[in-house]
């Protein structure tokens, strides 16, 4: 068989396609949006109503916009929605640009948004017509308020992430895992064009991350949070077509979108209570309370990660249940995610911790002591462990039988990984050992679908040794700060046990395929556990790790 005639009877390429193309493109083109922007003078300058102390480049948007506009239409059939929803995605970003680079008055930029919201709807014909049985007393029909009640809906949100767009990697995260949740809905009920869309959006997401996590080289500015909230709201809109669907209904996508809308809401019902106007820029925002609360940068935006997964994973789980049952179960995610920081905030409670001059160390006093003999060898063990590990995984792996699949994936994943490490040094440890963390993963995935029993107990007893190491580590080297875990590492770490869930809900794998899944999730955690340790005083064995693991990887399909 020809590498053609595999990529044409791969049912993975058709996705691995948009997917990884548009990560490739936002990231090849952020540098030359970043120049432009700094030309153009589309700069963020630092106030008291913002978190950042240095001047940064906005308007990145712009490379992820080419990323949406270009590839999705190239696999799909242009019609009337897919026309309106360029066209409205056009106007949406022209109206962002002008923003970043003139400050264009908050009316005018309402003006371009109505615009381009507009155009869609009336191309593509999208509007909710039907709310459903939202309080248990019957369908509620629109009737002549279907179109003004779905552009009410539709700018909204694009404003109200608008307004979300206040920390690194906060919008573009949230973003990333809507477009997850859209995806798995399109794909359910067999949407092609609203997939495609989906996989790109998720793809431009990973590629702008890179550039904007947390410390942030570049913001997305308007041109980016309008452009994202165009397309999630757009999107959601094409799922829900009449408000009719079995599986996709108005309140699931209020689900999925609860957090940021409630936010805003929230935010200028309590500004219009003191007397000033719902639009006025300030504070009190979700995620600026947390910031109050003591929380750092990384934590909050791990917390809105957290929250927006919970919102995601409620709107499956109750997908096709009775709409007041799913608006009951809204209802109490709001309180549960409101009510916690109301008591927190009345009582005072802070999560800051004091500043230390360093960790604390074991005393030595008795240097006989069990206690220190453990230290004492626990730490020179390190070195074993960091080369340990990738050469004990090297038996398993020769076994692997390799299927087309398989080949693609690796093949994919090894490649991102490459392009993505941040080869120029550690600017951020999440990027680096997260990527880690997917090469293990993948490695894992392979190897436990292997039918030779061998294998499966080899793998349970190298878990456990690396575990019953990872415990000892922790219990008498005090490296309880492992656990934090911020931006990739967080996406992956949820993402894994996620896919898992929702492949079993719909019914879309075996269970024991699905059994494996879970089984690979818990050895990668304590892996990732373990290389977190490895790496916390070493960073430069990072990129040696990695190598190991490259190796491995394409010895796993040779």
């Amino acid at each position: 068989m020809t590498v053609t005639e595999a990529l044409q009877n791969s049912t993975i390429f058709p996705y691995l396609l948009p997917l990884v193309s548009s990560i490739l493109l936002t990231q090849l083109l952020m540098p030359m949006v970043v120049r432009l922007a700094q030309r153009l003078g589309a700069v963020d300058q630092p106030n008291e109503r913002k978190v950042h102390v240095n001047a940064m480049p906005r308007m990145g948007g712009l490379a992820f916009f080419f990323s949406i506009f270009l590839i999705p239409f190239t696999l799909v059939d242009i019609h009337a929605a897919t026309q309106g929803f360029l066209l409205g995605l056009v106007i949406i970003t022209c109206t962002g640009v002008a923003d970043d680079i003139f400050d264009i008055t908050p009316k005018l930029k309402l003006f371009g948004v109505l615009v381009g919201t507009g155009f869609f709807l009336v191309m593509s014909g999208v509007e909710i017509v039907n709310l459903g049985d939202l309080i248990a007393t019957g369908n509620i029909e629109t009737g002549w308020f279907a179109i003004p009640l779905t552009l009410i809906g539709m700018v909204g949100f694009i404003n109200a992430l608008n307004l979300t767009d206040g920390l690194d990697g906060l919008a573009a995260g949230i973003s990333l895992i809507v477009s997850f949740f859209l995806g798995c809905f399109a794909f359910i009920i067999g949407d092609q064009d609203s997939l495609m869309i989906a996989i790109v959006l998720f793809g431009a997401m990973i590629g702008f991350l890179y550039f904007n996590s947390h410390p942030a080289k570049v913001f997305m500015g308007d041109t980016g949070s309008l452009i994202l909230g165009f397309v999630l709201s757009g999107l959601s809109l094409l799922l829900i077509k009449s408000g009719e669907g079995a599986v996709v209904s108005p309140i699931s996508m209020g689900i999925l979108l609860g957090l940021p809308l409630s936010d805003t809401l929230y935010v200028m019902i309590r500004r219009i209570i003191r007397g000033t106007s719902p639009f006025e820029a300030d504070k009190t925002h979700f995620h600026h309370r947390l910031i109050d609360l003591g929380l750092t940068h990384a934590e909050v935006v791990g917390v809105f990660y957290g929250l927006v997964f919970l919102y995601g994973c409620t709107a499956v789980f109750f997908s096709g249940s009775l709409e007041w049952v799913q608006s009951l179960a809204l209802l109490v995610l709001i309180a549960g995610s409101y009510v916690p920081l109301i008591l927190l905030e009345r009582a005072g409670f802070s999560f800051a911790i004091p500043a230390q001059t360093g960790e604390s160390e074991p005393s030595t006093d008795n240097e006989t002591s069990f206690f220190y003999f453990m230290t004492h060898h626990l730490g020179r063990s390190i070195p074993l462990v960091t080369w340990g590990f990738p050469l004990l995984l090297l038996l398993p792996v020769l076994s692997i039988k390799y299927s087309q699949e398989y080949v693609f994936l690796m093949a994919t994943v090894m490649i991102l990984v490459v392009l993505l490490y941040p080869w120029k040094g550690n600017r951020d440890a999440s990027w680096s050992q997260g990527l880690l963390y997917l090469l293990v993963f993948m490695l894992l995935l392979a190897i436990n679908r292997s039918e030779q029993l061998w294998v499966e107990n080899y793998m349970f007893f190298l878990t456990s040794l690396l575990a019953c190491w990872v415990m000892l580590k922790l219990w008498f080297k005090r490296h309880l700060r492992v656990f934090l875990t911020t931006g990739l590492e967080s996406l992956l770490l949820v993402f894994s046990w996620i896919v898992p869930w929702l492949a079993g809900h719909f019914n879309l794998l075996p269970s024991d395929l699905q059994q494996i899944l879970y089984m690979v999730c818990l050895q990668s955690v304590i892996f990732l556990l373990a290389t977190k340790i490895v790496l916390r005083r070493q960073p430069r064995r990072n990129k040696q790790l990695l190598i190991s693991l490259l190796v491995l990887a394409g010895i796993s399909f040779i």
